[in-house]
Formats: structure tokens, sequence, C-alpha cells
């Protein structure tokens, strides 16, 4: 994007993404998310419920992190992205410290409903408020911060159960961090501007089916009919949908594939999944720097083809622990890349008017991939009787995430999702 100078208090295009508030609303999101999945064995103990019952919080927390993505559109209009951000936190806070002091699996339940609501909107400020200003390495590095948020609060919760204390203080313990980060928020956010000049608007609205967008009145509600007839629309949701499903099915069974289809011991499968975490980290870092140089279109291909490496490590009959403990690192890698370039391609995709909407039902098709897809694979895994399935349906998902992007291609030109 170009960096004009605009009108007095309106951010320059780029440059939002390297302020301390945006910086730690993204810390925000990722530090509660590794929770439930590795806290769950010990929680659900806790609190008397079955170990298949995680799957009832974690569908309440994706169906609120759905409503609210599809919803905060009008709310960031109203009130604006920084106090939706404010809004989102405190949501997340809430839960946690409800969480920690849940004594029955029914007020879980009712705790996840903020966390959900929460983190939608959360996810939707932010990334509809990088979008329009920010270059994609700056929104890639940011997603690195929330993945690194999730290795910081999954690496918190090893160390304090493996110490003996109970679940429910590391809980409290990022429930208070989630708070301190609300607190420094809430002090910065008041200085969110949202407003484009009609340059910047202008110069997002150049792709060829885009270019009234900016015209609209930018308080204009999308419904959300409208927005899926845009060309290359649908497209770009399956493309997320499918590397979510990557990214969310490797996070919960990575560990309990290298047990059960791996032979490894349960304290080496647990350095196993965070290897997971450390490529999704890594690979946002280095993807940042690949961006500065290389067009969206080039970062999604990109990841797509680790996938396909990573996947492709898992099945192949290689001895030694090598190569399982390098196919996490790969698919973390793979993953990295991809949201946060159909981040910064929205936009350009679709107009600046239809941002922060489009960005809300993207949000919404993350969610339901996060609680359908990992599910999906205990029932595979059911039909198959083998863990050795894992690598299959990883290696499907990444096949319609490539049909999907070749779909986009198809309707989009090349140069419509660069810079």
């Amino acid at each position: 994007m170009a960096h004009e100078q605009t009108h007095a208090g309106v951010l320059r295009a780029g440059t939002p993404a390297a302020t301390p508030q945006v910086i730690l609303g993204f810390l925000a999101i990722g530090l509660p998310e590794a929770l439930l999945g590795a806290s769950w064995p010990a929680m659900g103990a806790g609190v008397g419920a079955p170990l298949v019952a995680v799957v009832g919080i974690a569908a309440v927390i994706a169906a609120g992190c759905a409503a609210a993505a599809i919803y905060a559109e009008p709310v960031v209009r109203r009130v604006g992205s920084g106090r939706t951000v404010d809004m989102g936190v405190a949501l997340t806070v809430l839960a946690l410290s409800g969480f920690s002091f849940a004594p029955h699996y029914w007020a879980l339940l009712v705790f996840a409903l903020p966390y959900g609501i929460g983190s939608g909107m959360l996810v939707v400020a932010l990334n509809a408020y990088v979008a329009v200003r920010s270059a994609n390495a700056h929104i890639t590095w940011l997603h690195a911060t929330s993945a690194f948020g999730a290795l910081v609060g999954h690496t918190v919760l090893g160390w304090i159960i493996a110490n003996g204390a109970d679940w429910r203080w590391a809980y409290r313990t990022i429930g208070l961090v989630q708070l301190a980060l609300a607190m420094v928020l809430a002090a910065g956010t008041r200085r969110w501007h949202d407003r484009l000049s009609p340059a910047q608007i202008a110069r997002l609205g150049e792709t060829p089916y885009a270019q009234g967008d900016w015209r609209h009145d930018m308080r204009r509600p999308h419904a959300v009919h409208a927005l899926m007839a845009m060309p290359a629309a649908v497209a770009v949701l399956v493309l997320l949908f499918a590397a979510t499903s990557v990214e969310q099915t490797t996070m919960l069974w990575a560990s309990s594939y290298m047990v059960h289809a791996g032979g490894m011991s349960i304290h080496t499968a647990g350095v196993y999944a965070n290897l997971f975490f450390v490529g999704l980290v890594a690979g946002s870092v280095v993807a940042g720097v690949v961006a500065l140089r290389v067009r969206d279109v080039w970062m999604v291909a990109g990841g797509i083809a680790v996938l396909i490496g990573g996947v492709a490590l898992m099945v192949v009959p290689v001895a030694g622990l090598w190569r399982a403990l390098t196919a996490p690192v790969l698919l973390g890698v793979g993953c990295a890349p991809i949201a946060p370039a159909v981040v910064h391609a929205i936009p350009r995709l679709f107009g600046a008017a239809s941002t922060p909407a489009m960005i809300g039902v993207q949000t919404a098709a993350v969610s339901m991939a996060t609680l359908v897809s990992p599910v999906l694979f205990a029932w595979v895994e059911r039909a198959a009787g083998s863990m050795h399935a894992l690598p299959w349906y990883l290696l499907v998902f990444t096949v319609i995430a490539l049909a999907a992007y070749a779909c986009v291609l198809r309707v989009v030109r090349l140069h419509a999702l660069g810079e």
C-alpha cells in the first residue's frame, strides 16, 4: 500500500501495525487459545465431566465466536475499532475468571459463551483495522504475536500443572495477564481513528469489481448474502476453512497421533505438540520477512506447498525421530502465512467498505472449522480404527485449500492480491 499522508487525526496507511496497542491486542487473542485442549484432562476431572464433554464447551465457544464475528460490523461502526477491542478483551477476562472458579460443568458452558463472543469481537475488530492500513508483512508479524501468545499460554499451563498446582491457577494466571492487557489497551485505544481518507479508500478499491465500494456510506451494514455474491468470496471462505482445519486438527490430535501411531511416550508427545506452535511462530516471523517482497498470492501458494510437504513427511516410511519432530514444525510453518495474506487481500479484493463485514464472515467460518474439523477427525479415526488416518485427513483439507486457492486465481487477476 502507498504510504499516503492523510488529514489530521487519521493514521497513514501501513503504520498502525507498529503501535503497542495493536500488538497487545493480537497477543490477547492468542494467550487463552490453547488452554482448553491442553487443560481438559485435569479440568474435566476437576468438575466431574467425561473426556468427550470438552466438545460441548468447544461448541459454545465456536458458536459465540461465529455469532459475534457476523454481527461485529455494526458494533465496530457504532463505537469504533478501539472500543470493540476493549469490550472483546474484557469478555475474555470475565470468561477466564469464570473458568477458574467454575464448580460444575454447566458453569463452564456458561462462561464459554463470553469467551467465544469476546474472541470473535477481538479478531474482527483488529483484523479489519489493520487490513486497510498495513502491509502484509506487518499483518503476518501480528499473527505471529497471536501464535506466540498461544505458545506462552500453553507453556504456562503446562508449567503450573507440572509443579503440582491446580488447573484453576493456570486460568487465573492467564486471566490476570489478560486483565493487565485490557487495562493497557483501554488507555490507548481511545486514540484509534477508523476514518480513511478518500485517497486511501480509492486506493483499496482498484480491483475490477470493488472499485465503486469506496463511494458507499461507510456506516452502511452489509448483508451476508450480498457479500457471498461477490466473486471469489465463497472460494476465500473455503480456503480459510480448510487451512484452519489443518491447523486446529494438528493442534488437538498431534500428541495422540505420536503416542498411538508413532510409539512415543506421553512426555515426548507433549513436547511434540509444542513444536507445532514453534513452527507457527517461526513461520510467521519468516513469512513476514518474505512478505516484504512477495505478493499475497505467492504467500498463500507457499504456505500450501509447505503443508503438502509436512503431510508427506508424516506418511513417508523413513525411520528416525527427526521425521516425527520435523513434520509438526512444517505444518506450523505452512499454516503461518495463509490467514495474514488473506486478511491483507480482503480490502483489495472486496473494497474497504466491505472489509469489516467480510472479515466477520470469514472469522465465523474459521470458528466453525475450529469446532467441526477436530471433532470430525474423531469420527474418522473411530471408523478407520487407527490414528494412522491423521496424515491422510490433513491431506484432504490441504487439497481442498489448494482447489479453493485455484478458484480464487481463476476469478481474480493475480495483481489484485498484491500490494
